[in-house]
């Protein structure tokens, strides 16, 4: 397998970035990107780890050398190019195609979305293709990606053993060889869940064995005597269902069979009257077809137009209609106190007491309805918070709330459309099955053998019905029996508490505390299952590197310590120097990939560190033994001399180098040159 293409959008100083990376053949299994400190390399393998895994990437960074102590979200954010938002683009997203063979692969696009100040918004979309001949296939489904990974690349947990930072893991290798072998063998053999496993049982104990109170031990054996009784009657009928259940699946099998051997004579039900069947099962098929390319025509027409408008646009347009609503509400309340105004300035007017004196003249009369009008005005102006200042869309009129509602409507994923394609072509597949079923019936040759198959199919088929109301009448006892049994484990359950509390011994905490104990006894025995084998492939790999000729062996204890052994079994002291560190973390993590059993590709940053020549030689024939394993090396100028390069060069098979520029404000594009690299290494 390998990485065919990554491809980076918004992500880190990459705005839009596209890897492709042939396939290893010829030898020529090396893809060499190179770039200054800085420039984006570490941000390739990041984007790996995050578009493949996640959230739950952040908690292998560490192991993988890269840095994990931001948390999920600030690393999301922090990772958002510093010119998407005041562009106008509000996502982020990663996509990588891993390919089994040329002819078989699949592609996984992970996508974040931001808000307008540049928060992630905690939604992000996972889209998924099969891919075939280089031709995007079927969608699958999202929550099928740790699977996919698991079954056809590397799950998470075993991803640090493939991709890291060769000089950071050397750091490993400084503080402690012993607990990184622990922490390799861990991951592959899931010790850490049974560590928190015996941690919660633990917190168990402790919780159930304080507040003591007595209660009567022989009511607490008669209520776990009768839940016992009930879930032993419980697995008996669970024990029939699997029975019945086979039975079934067995009699449908046959049923199957008989049902093809009869298609392949010519007929779907065994006479004639199929023929009508078949032409009802088409007529239905083709009216669900309408239906479902109705509703694809009606989402693609009505949504997504408007997902092709300017989030800004979309989002003005709303706040304008919401205030023009406001604005139209106290409008109308001022238009609907109108005639109130006329009556109280005539009333206002005809009222003679107190009487005036002297008479007003005009201009005072004009003065005082000048100032009425004004009160009255202030009433609604300034008009609250909220109203529009300017009326845009008066053509609307009562029309406005039916606007917002259906923009509120118009949101759709990238799953809508694809499953109803998907059904779409569901329905034209099995109405061209109907229309060829169809064909063959019309022409069949009635010599018997349909009659026969048909007897048999009824026999099938009545039986087939007898084990399915077997299967009915269980079900049903087994859902009325779990009933009871839930009422009398709630009733058990409260009372047990109390006889936990005074009985810890005869408890649940005594079985918790022998589950600590058989922990506490398994995890050794599983260290066994592996250190040895680790041991056997670190050697091998070591004897690879290393400049010391005369090791023999690498031996691992249980506690993951190691000693390195002369044939003569003495032990030979280590150099702790920074090169034989990351010789060790090398040797390590090749022996890690190498017992989990993954052919995975080799994705390293910094490859070759603070190597000696010796050294260099030694990791690079390592790296082309295995001319089917990809290896992509992320190195800066100072990295690959000229003479590593001239070594390495009929063995590259892809090459880029990273560019940087300064695009303003502190922020930097970063763009990758197909086939070059430091002009000083290749000239």
């Amino acid at each position: 397998m390998w990485i065919a293409k990554i491809e980076l959008f918004n992500f880190k100083s990459y705005q839009h970035q596209l890897f492709e990376f042939p396939q290893p053949r010829a030898g020529r299994n090396i893809v060499l990107i190179g770039g200054m400190n800085g420039y984006g390399k570490t941000s390739v393998l990041e984007a790996l780890y995050l578009g493949l895994f996640g959230k739950e990437a952040v908690e292998h960074l560490g192991r993988a050398g890269l840095k994990d102590d931001v948390g999920y979200r600030k690393f999301v954010e922090r990772a958002l190019h510093g010119t998407a938002i005041r562009t106008g683009r509000d996502s982020m997203w990663v996509k990588i195609q891993i390919n089994q063979s040329k002819a078989e692969g699949f592609e996984v696009t992970r996508k974040w979305f931001f808000s307008r100040s540049g928060d992630w918004t905690g939604e992000d979309e996972v889209v998924i293709y099969e891919v075939r001949d280089g031709i995007r296939g079927r969608a699958l489904a999202s929550d099928r990606l740790p699977e996919l990974l698991d079954q056809r690349f590397i799950p998470a947990h075993v991803a640090p053993f493939f991709f890291f930072d060769g000089e950071e893991v050397k750091k490993l290798a400084d503080q402690s060889r012993g607990d990184q072998i622990r922490t390799g063998i861990e991951g592959l053999l899931g010790v850490v869940l049974l560590r928190k496993l015996k941690k919660r049982l633990e917190e168990f104990q402790t919780n159930r064995s304080t507040g003591i109170s007595v209660m009567d031990e022989q009511k607490h054996r008669e209520l776990f005597e009768t839940l016992s009784q009930h879930e032993r009657e419980y697995e008996e009928a669970e024990r029939k269902h699997q029975t019945l259940d086979e039975s079934v699946k067995s009699l449908q099998t046959q049923r199957s069979d008989l049902t093809n051997r009869m298609m392949q004579l010519g007929a779907g039900a065994g006479d004639v009257a199929s023929v009508s069947d078949v032409v009802k099962q088409q007529a239905d098929a083709e009216t669900e077809l309408k239906v479902t390319e109705d509703a694809l025509d009606d989402l693609v027409a009505s949504k997504l137009p408007f997902h092709l408008v300017a989030r800004d646009l979309m989002e003005g347009l709303s706040k304008q209609v919401q205030e023009e609503i406001a604005r139209d509400s106290w409008d109308a309340r001022k238009r609907s106190l109108e005639p109130e105004k006329a009556k109280f300035i005539g009333t206002f007017y005809a009222t003679t007491e107190p009487s005036m004196s002297p008479e007003l003249t005009a201009e005072q009369e004009a003065a005082l309805q000048a100032r009425l009008n004004a009160a009255w005005e202030s009433l609604f102006y300034p008009m609250p918070a909220g109203c529009a200042e300017i009326v845009v869309h008066d053509y609307l009129g009562p029309k406005r709330t039916a606007l917002l509602h259906a923009m509120n409507g118009l949101r759709m994923g990238a799953q809508d459309v694809l499953g109803l394609v998907a059904k779409r072509e569901s329905l034209q597949k099995k109405i061209r099955e109907l229309v060829n079923r169809y064909t063959k019936i019309e022409g069949v040759d009635r010599d018997g053998s349909l009659a026969k198959l048909n007897g048999e199919l009824t026999a099938v088929n009545a039986t087939l019905d007898q084990r399915q109301r077997e299967l009915g009448d269980v079900e049903r006892l087994m859902s009325g029996l779990k009933g009871t049994i839930d009422q009398e484990r709630a009733l058990y359950a409260r009372e047990h508490e109390k006889f936990v509390q005074a009985n810890p011994v005869k408890s649940m905490v005594g079985r918790a505390e022998r589950v600590c104990n058989l922990i506490n006894e398994l995890i050794p025995q599983l260290y066994a299952l592996k250190v040895e084998q680790l041991a056997d492939a670190m050697t091998g790999v070591y004897k690879k590197l290393a400049h010391k000729k005369h090791v023999h062996r690498i031996h691992i204890d249980e506690s993951g310590k190691t000693t390195i052994l002369s044939k003569e079994g003495e032990e030979i002291p280590f150099d702790k120097s920074a090169g034989e560190n990351q010789v060790f973390a090398t040797a390590l993590l090749a022996g890690l990939a190498d017992i989990s059993g993954i052919d995975a590709p080799l994705v390293v940053d910094t490859p070759l560190g603070r190597l000696d020549s010796s050294h260099r030689a030694n990791i690079l024939k390592y790296w082309v033994s295995d001319k089917k394993r990809q290896v992509i090396l992320l190195s800066q100028d100072k990295e690959i001399d000229r003479d590593t390069y001239a070594a390495m060069e009929p063995n590259v098979g892809m090459t880029y180098l990273l560019q940087h520029a300064e695009i303003g404000s502190g922020v930097g594009r970063t763009t990758a040159i197909e086939n070059e690299y430091f002009m000083d290494l290749t000239q």
